[in-house]
C-alpha cells in the first residue's frame, strides 16, 4: 500500500487487531497448552462498567461475561482452563459453566 509492496493499511476501524486485543486483553483468555487444549482467563475490566464475548478456539467458544460484582465464563465444548483474578484461581473445567462473585473471591 501508498508505494510500499509489502505495506499494509492500520487505519481501517473493522481490521482484525482490535478484535484480537478485545478477547486477549479484555476478556483475558489465552492459550497455555497448543490449540486451546487448556487455557486460562485474566479478565480485566478497566474503566468498562461489564463486558461480555466469546473467544473462539478449535474446540468450541469461551464465552465470558463480567461486571463489577461477578463474572460467568462458559467452556461448552473446550478444555480444562483456569480463572485467574488478582492472586486468586478457580478452576474451570472441561464443558463447564461457572458463575463466580468476586466478593466471594475477597477483592475490592
Amino acid at each position: 500500500m501508498y508505494g510500499n509492496r509489502y505495506g499494509k493499511s492500520l487505519c481501517h476501524a473493522w481490521g482484525a487487531s482490535p478484535i484480537y486485543l478485545l478477547g486477549k486483553y479484555y476478556l483475558g483468555v489465552c492459550p497455555t497448552k497448543p490449540g486451546y487444549a487448556e487455557w486460562e482467563c485474566r479478565p480485566c475490566l478497566g474503566d468498562l462498567k461489564w463486558m461480555k464475548g466469546d473467544v473462539p478456539t478449535p474446540h468450541g467458544n469461551i464465552h465470558i461475561e463480567m461486571t463489577r460484582k461477578q463474572i460467568t465464563i462458559d467452556s461448552k465444548g473446550c478444555g480444562p482452563g483456569k480463572l485467574i483474578i488478582g492472586q486468586k484461581e478457580v478452576m474451570v473445567n472441561p464443558d463447564q459453566r461457572i458463575v463466580v462473585s468476586l466478593r466471594s473471591l475477597h477483592l475490592r
